[in-house]
């Protein structure tokens, strides 16, 4: 007799978790053991049916999808424990057909978006609406029936047996009966087969599999410890109590459960009894109507009536813009607009163009900044005149089939950026027109790549920081590049792996690798369908966001549209720059009308000048732009190909700056690249430009060019090498020499895997243009804009401020007469914006800027208490903005204020309460009951300078009159070579010097019981954290007190995102001299000098000998120098004390230090 068995209980890596086998690992485990049928049933959603479906159907496995619910016996609506002290339990659902299929659907999205607590759940209620079509069995340890059985509670268990039968029938619902060799399985296993033959309820056997080979449960462990942020160490970590959650081999399962034959068979039975056909090739592409909400959108016309209107409108909106654009049409225009609108008309886009130039007018209606376009949508005609780009492709040499290619079916793809702000309002828009219920955001998952799964994999290993992160970096920078890969070809990494501190490390790393480890919500996507979302597609919640259980790729092969809403911080800053620009000078800008050869713009990106300019910020990106010295729009579209890993790593910026600046002749090898080529000195930078060769030249239509194109992007050998023919041979056919043509295939090929889209270059081109010019011809504004958008981001702020300082441009302090929302410009200075003020919220300066516009500026603290909402506007406001100096200009010393701050609130809401009751008089005197206060500040010492800082720092997140350090910056100067903001472009493995405060100290013990700390640290130009490992630290620690001023020798680290300093020495800047100063230089002036103070210098040297020469320089003050080196007699020890009595003699900027 043949044993029949295939797996039903089965969990990926969707089960987020715990799961650690891939979809296509175990359908292929399946195909190898014989078993004809697969289960996927992961933990309460259906993140990877799609995948798992469709990996089925290609390998010939019957595909079951299905999931492990959670149900709770309570209301799901009901967010508590019930009277078992359980939160839910465990119910495996199995999909028959599709009836069962939306069933599923309905039952994920409902126990996310309504029964969510501590997990998805749903409840009885639920399972009775939507039984249909599904077959349940009573799962694991955690299911209803079983977890009463462990206690022996066996009515509990028989009651709850009962109920699930009835809810599915009797074919439908089986007792679930598995055995990992724990003892509470032995003990449910000895009772539910009685139970199963009382009530007549079929038995199932399965394996609750979680990995897929029993050698993976170790990496299993690993990865549950970085679901949970614990180590292996920890005794108290969530684990599973064996290895056999594996997928067993059907020889395996009748090893383990062949006491029960007829539940092993009745696996097989299941699977018969599904069988579950996904409609698949449908477009849900919503039809555009032109007006109203959803429910107004119900008219009496057919589809195919709206269709036609819909074309009518399409044409007429296009015509339009094309009148608008092209007022001097040349046949040329015509023809291709005539082209573009087949072409869309012919692969059925029509309701995606208008959908999308619907919601993009709206957005320009209320004034939502839009981009000027993104991605290959830019080189479409249509695109231009429907507005939803705002680039002319002729122009710039587009091309429509880079973005729609009529030979591919597949939808095209509008990438919208817009305002950060109004980013929600557009969306707000499309779920009103749709319906709620048809459009929703996307979800995306996040897996772990070969550097962050080392990371992942050393930190529940408990391996210390520092050795993780040296492996780590030894990983290659290639995008995409795979953990095996980077261990082949770096020979470092290789050795390490034969290490045997390491080897689990990698073992572990190489099995989980590419595993998801989180969801979140896109960034962008958002879809919308032509039904509600859950008849196609299961939902999530993440926090208060809905997104749909399936990633952006799925949705786009399962017909959904998808829109990507993009919010871009940049063009809220140019609105923003703008209207400061109107406010402060009446100058009317208009930003998409700039003048594209502003000399001064680009004297500024030929400079390298480019701090706070969209893409142009990064040091690599200043040092290109200086030697490219762009003068006109067209390099500045090449800036933006050219950087990025690819063209820099094969020089190809360097040849283009050569040529550029005639350095190096440009060689083509056929007069017709010229045309092609002219823009880009002879370089093969754009796709676009492969596309144009392979047309013009060997007479590829258009969309055979850009399946050239992408057939080299994806490095496809035997596609490229049946296009190599056809080019080669079309390109005789134009005249084109044999030899000439294969070295220009060989060009194109070498190039094509660096080239880059030039249509959304060219759109990015503008928004970086359009940033310069703000900030080359309104500076102020500029960075108003800026600031007003990093309001959240400290780190970024002392940047821009620090920017502002060095263009000579005033940042004035917040005040409450003065200060706007956000930072505004008033006759060239920056006023800082009051919403920037911690713990001073939006309704708090709406009030007080609403009172000061009705009533005019405030006089005192009293009168602003008395005059603002104080619900509004509490007692810790009010503080905070008398910390950061709002009130300086209308009141007492700070300290005073703040002291007062109590009897000025009383003193308000008495006035406002007698107020609203009638009972002041014209002249505002009470005419109450009791007097009011005077105003009257106590006396109380003025802040220290230290404290006043210290209330700037807690009020707007860094120092704004001055900084601790100020005092000291001459010192510091003697001694640093980065500040803190220069170390992000220090580079890796540096030794710097860094002249800091110590503004907090973290220590933690490390796993052999060592002392190692992190220092939050800062400079007048940012803050960063320093790591101390445990040598340092116990040679240092003495030095290391908060608030201490010291200078930090250490050695830069890079990391993904940033470079971090290792700190190897710690001394008090006071000790700096004595232990790092080689020799100390004493300049006099000879017209001033007499010789009272060449003898006091004498006397300060003889009473501090020691060992560091002393060099005396004295300048004539008319460009001569005379240096005088003293004897060894006159060396010194350059204590503090020394250096004080020198500093008082000639001040400090006299004395210079060099350093050992």
């Amino acid at each position: 007799m043949s044993r029949s068995f295939c797996h039903l209980h089965v969990h990926s890596h969707f089960s987020l978790l715990d799961g650690v086998a891939k979809v296509p690992a175990l359908v292929q485990a399946a195909k190898s053991n014989g078993q004809k049928a697969l289960a996927l049933t992961d933990h309460g959603n259906m993140f990877g049916a799609i995948e798992f479906y469709r990996e089925c159907k290609k390998e010939g496995i019957k595909p079951i999808i299905g999931l492990e619910a959670y149900v709770t016996s309570l209301s799901r609506f009901e967010k508590r424990r019930d009277d078992h002290g359980s939160n839910y339990y465990h119910l495996v659902l199995l999909a028959q057909n599709a009836e069962g299929y939306q069933n599923l659907i309905k039952l994920s999205s409902q126990a996310y978006i309504d029964g969510f607590y501590y997990k998805p759940r749903i409840d009885h209620e639920l399972l009775e609406m939507h039984s249909a079509g599904l077959i349940a069995t009573s799962a694991c340890l955690a299911g209803e029936v079983n977890r009463p059985l462990i206690h022996g509670e066996l009515d509990r268990a028989r009651e709850a047996a009962l109920r699930y039968q009835k809810i599915f029938g009797k074919d439908r619902f089986f007792l679930e009966i598995q055995d990992h060799g724990m003892p509470e399985q032995r003990r449910v296993l000895e009772q539910v087969p009685g139970l199963a033959k009382e009530l007549g309820i079929p038995l199932v056997a399965t394996n609750d599999i979680h990995y897929l080979r029993q050698s993976d449960a170790r990496a299993q462990e690993v990865h549950i410890c970085i679901s949970t942020g614990s180590t292996m160490e920890d005794d108290e970590r969530l684990r599973f109590d064996n290895d056999c959650f594996h997928f067993r081999s059907t020889d395996e399962m009748y090893r383990a459960l062949g006491d029960w034959p007829e539940a092993l068979a009745n696996t097989d039975e299941i699977a018969a009894m599904c069988d579950l056909q996904l409609e698949e090739g449908r477009s849900h592409l919503p039809i555009y109507r032109p007006g109203g909400t959803a429910q107004q959108q119900q008219e009496n016309k057919t589809p195919d009536v709206v269709e036609e209107e819909n074309r009518a409108q399409f044409r007429r909106l296009v015509e339009e813009g094309f009148a608008r654009n092209y007022p001097q049409p040349t046949e040329e225009h015509r023809e291709r607009l005539e082209y573009e609108i087949d072409v869309i008309e012919r692969m059925g886009f029509v309701s995606y163009f208008l959908i999308t130039w619907d919601f993009i007018n709206y957005s320009r209606q209320i004034g939502v900044p839009v981009g000027p376009g993104r991605g290959s949508a830019v080189g479409s005609m249509v695109s231009y005149c429907l507005g939803i780009t705002t680039l002319d492709p002729v122009r710039y040499d587009l091309i429509f089939e880079r973005f729609l290619n009529s030979d591919r079916i597949s939808m095209p793809d509008i990438d919208i950026d817009f305002c950060v702000v109004g980013r929600d309002k557009v969306i707000d828009y499309v779920r009103q027109k749709y319906g709620n219920d048809r459009v929703c955001q996307i979800i995306t998952f996040g897996t772990m790549a070969a550097k962050a799964v080392i990371k992942d994999v050393g930190r529940a290993l408990n391996i210390p920081l520092k050795e993780v992160e040296g492996i780590a970096k030894k990983i290659p920078d290639t995008l995409g590049i795979k953990l095996q890969e980077a261990i082949d070809s770096e020979p470092e990494l290789e050795a390490l792996t034969r290490d045997p501190r390491y080897q689990e490390l990698f073992e572990a790393a190489l099995r989980l690798e590419g595993l998801n480890r989180h969801c979140s919500t896109h960034a962008a996507g958002v879809v919308v369908c032509d039904q509600p979302l859950t008849d196609v597609v299961p939902l999530y919640r993440n926090g208060e966001d809905i997104t749909t259980q399936f990633p952006m790729e799925i949705l786009e092969s399962l017909g959904l549209l998808k829109l990507d809403f993009l919010g871009l911080k940049t063009l809220t800053i140019l609105d923003r720059a703008a209207k400061i620009v109107r406010e402060e000078t009446g100058i009317e800008l208009d930003l998409e009308t700039l003048p594209l050869d502003d000399v001064p713009t680009y004297e500024l990106l030929a400079a390298g000048d480019t701090k706070g300019i969209f893409q142009l910020e990064s040091s690599g990106m200043r040092e290109l732009l200086r030697r490219m010295r762009p003068d006109r729009f067209d390099d500045l579209i090449a800036v933006l190909a050219l950087y990025r890993p690819g063209p820099l790593g094969s020089g190809m910026d360097k040849v283009f700056c050569e040529r550029k600046h005639g350095r190096e002749a440009i060689d083509y090898p056929d007069p017709a690249l010229e045309p092609i080529l002219g823009d880009s000195f002879g370089v093969i930078l754009y796709q676009e430009q492969v596309m144009r060769i392979a047309h013009d030249m060997a007479g590829f239509t258009m969309n055979e060019a850009d399946s050239l194109r992408k057939a080299m992007g994806k490095k496809k050998p035997e596609i490229i090498a049946k296009f190599k023919q056809q080019f080669l041979d079309g390109s005789t056919r134009t005249g084109i020499d044999r030899k000439a043509a294969e070295q220009i295939f060989e060009q194109i090929e070498h190039f094509a895997k660096y080239g880059f889209n030039k249509s959304h270059s060219t759109a990015y081109a503008v928004i970086s243009y359009r940033t310069a010019y703000l900030k080359a011809n309104h500076p102020a504004a500029f960075l108003a804009g800026v600031l007003s958008c990093e309001i959240a981001n400290v780190e970024k702020m002392v940047e821009y401020l620090a920017e502002s300082k060095r263009l000579g441009i005033a940042v004035r302090p917040p005040s409450i007469n003065y200060s706007g929302h956000n930072f505004t410009v008033r006759g060239g200075e920056i006023h800082y914006g009051l919403v920037a003020v911690k713990g001073v919220g939006e309704k708090a300066v709406e009030e007080v800027l609403r009172e000061r516009e009705a009533n005019g500026p405030y006089e005192s603290l009293f009168d602003f208490t008395s005059r603002v909402d104080l619900k509004a506007v509490n007692k810790t406001t009010v503080e905070q903005l008398i910390r950061c100096g709002a009130f300086d200009e209308i009141g007492p010393s700070r300290s005073r204020m703040v002291a007062v701050v109590k009897d000025a609130m009383d003193r308000g809401n008495r006035i406002q309460a007698e107020r609203r009751a009638g009972q002041l008089s014209l002249f505002g005197e009470s005419t109450g009951t009791a007097p009011l206060l005077d105003e009257i500040y106590p006396e109380v010492a003025e802040y220290s300078e230290l404290e006043r800082l210290a209330g700037e720092k807690d009020s707007l997140g860094f120092y704004m009159s001055g900084h601790p350090l100020d005092k000291f910056e001459h010192d510091l100067a003697h001694w640093r070579t980065h500040t803190i903001a220069e170390i992000a472009s220090a580079g890796d493995q540096r030794e710097v010097v860094l002249g800091v405060m110590i503004s907090k100290i973290r220590t933690r013990q490390t796993k052999r019981g060592d002392i190692m700390a992190f220092l939050e640290v800062e400079d007048s130009s940012g803050g960063t954290e320093i790591v101390v490992f445990p040598k340092t630290y116990a040679e240092e620690k003495e030095q290391m007190t908060e608030d201490a001023i010291v200078l930090i020798q250490g050695t830069t680290e890079e990391r993904e995102e940033s470079v971090q300093v290792r700190a190897d020495k710690v001394l008090p800047l006071a000790d700096a001299f004595e232990r790092l100063g080689r020799r100390l230089g004493v300049t006099f002036d000879t017209r001033e000098t007499d010789e009272n103070e060449l003898f006091r210098l004498k006397d300060i040297l003889h009473r501090h000998r020691g060992d560091v020469p002393v060099s005396l320089i004295f300048d004539s003050g008319s460009g001569a120098r005379w240096v005088v080196r003293s004897n060894p007699e006159l060396s010194v020890r350059p204590t503090a004390t020394m250096l004080e009595e020198l500093k008082g003699l000639v001040g400090p900027a006299r004395i210079r230090v060099e350093r050992n």
